[in-house]
């Protein structure tokens, strides 16, 4: 007999808690085990659903410990906050929310529906959970790619809108609960629960290293301490990381993914260069002895491939979200480093090309995907020296269609379609940066320098 593994019975065990924290304070045998019934049954024919249909949880096990820990404490605290004040002052939003800005607007609609329908069940008020599901939808809708925090507390105006409306039409059916303060507090929650999640959402960021894009929008600030560095000690990776960022994001937004995440690991991707900074031909400055001429390629590729261990251990050290972690090693996937290989052909005749193979894995989301593509363009790009269109997309098409062929994007999600797009953008792209300027006569700057010469001797 097949077992199960261990890992599915986290719905169960999910569900076990949440209904006994649900019936702590009023303990119903009869009505708790309805409860568990259903959120088991709901679970796994729907959240696990949402767990297969968003990678987020597919990549490391915080993501799914996180939704198991704000799904809990969001049933529980908001039935205490409604059992001991009021529907309208329970913060029902929270949860949800910050799982929409952590995830996915999937994962947090979701939550916040399931949490509802169980509360309501709980309490035995079919309204409340119209009432909290309407707002948790418009909200988690109004947020869902959000890059400022300004955006949350817009988000909030139309919400408490709605809650003025739902409240507004409970008057006929309730005129002796519904009062001036109750409409006020329900008008009021959204904009609390806004300050709340501002307020503990650089917390969570900081211990589950799971980041929102504005979190991930602050880190785009270039002072952040290891970016400071990469421009001192690695110049050229510097710039090489910004050029890469300015495609990646490009061909992000043109296929519908995660642009703002696109940039922000594109400045990061690289981060490990700067320990051996000079082992990097963009280090390396004109006048200088490439140090690969004069070492085996097998101490190259080992030197080059631990960049990547660097690269790891720099964004644990300084807590960068985990994405940016799977980034480094993701954007190589398991490439060969052909220069070196064929170097090392020329020494020994059987050499085998996993010698020279970085470790991987291959991309394992979209982002992660346009990355290597980009990074690959970008470094090819130093060699190419012209600005003709034609030349230009022969270069990238051949690079795309190499590392297609290699199968370094089976595992990314990237369909030929959408790398159709990628190329189109990143051809784009090159063609605006590497158009030339127009070269004005030498009599013209004459005359602006000798203009303006003249004025400053008039002033």
């Amino acid at each position: 007999m097949k077992k199960i593994p261990l890992k599915n019975f986290d719905g169960v065990i999910v569900s076990f808690i949440t209904v006994a924290l649900l019936n702590f304070f009023d303990f119903n045998i009869i009505k708790a085990i309805y409860e568990l019934i259903f959120l088991i049954i709901v679970w796994y024919l729907v959240i696990e659903k949402v767990f297969e249909e968003v990678f987020y949880f597919r990549l490391h096990k915080i993501y799914k410990n996180t939704f198991y820990f704000l799904f809990i404490f969001g049933v529980f605290i908001t039935y205490i906050s409604i059992k001991r004040f009021d529907l309208t002052l329970s913060p029902f939003l929270i949860s949800s929310l910050l799982l929409t800005l952590l995830t996915s607007y999937i994962a947090g609609f979701s939550a916040g529906i399931l949490q509802s329908i169980l509360i309501a069940f709980h309490i035995n008020d079919f309204y409340s959970a119209i009432y909290m599901i309407s707002q948790i939808l418009l909200m988690n809708y109004l947020i869902r790619n959000i890059n400022r925090r300004i955006e949350i507390a817009k988000s909030a105006v139309f919400t408490s809108l709605l809650s003025f409306v739902l409240l507004l039409d409970q008057i006929p059916l309730k005129p002796l609960y519904l009062n001036i303060y109750d409409i006020s507090y329900g008008v009021l929650n959204p904009f609390i629960s806004t300050i709340i999640i501002l307020g503990t959402l650089p917390y969570i960021e900081y211990f589950t290293r799971i980041y929102s894009n504005i979190g991930l929008s602050e880190l785009a600030n270039m002072n952040h301490p290891l970016l400071k560095r990469l421009s001192l000690q690695a110049p050229g990776t510097y710039y090489h990381s910004i050029m890469v960022a300015t495609l990646a994001e490009a061909a992000a937004e043109r296929i519908g993914a995660n642009s703002t995440f696109a940039r922000v690991a594109s400045y990061f991707h690289d981060i490990g260069k700067m320990i051996r900074p000079y082992f990097f031909v963009e280090n390396i400055p004109d006048n200088q002895e490439n140090p690969h001429d004069s070492i085996s390629p097998f101490l190259s590729h080992l030197i080059l491939e631990d960049h990547v261990k660097s690269g790891i251990e720099l964004a644990r050290k300084y807590r960068l979200p985990l994405t940016i972690e799977f980034i480094i090693p993701q954007h190589h996937g398991t490439r060969v480093q052909k220069y070196f290989y064929h170097k090392a052909k020329e020494l020994e005749e059987n050499v085998s090309e996993d010698s020279f193979r970085y470790p991987g894995p291959k991309p394992q989301f979209k982002e992660a995907g346009i990355i290597m593509l980009a990074d690959s363009v970008e470094a090819a790009l130093k060699s190419l020296n012209s600005s003709n269109y034609q030349r230009i997309k022969d270069l990238v098409e051949n690079i795309v269609s190499s590392i297609y062929n290699e199968r370094q994007l089976d595992e990314s999600g990237l369909n030929l379609k959408e790398l159709e797009l990628i190329i189109d953008e990143f051809i784009k792209v090159i063609v605006n940066i590497t158009k030339a300027r127009i070269e004005y006569p030498k009599e013209e700057i004459k005359k602006v320098v000798q203009a303006n010469d003249n004025n400053k001797q008039t002033n």
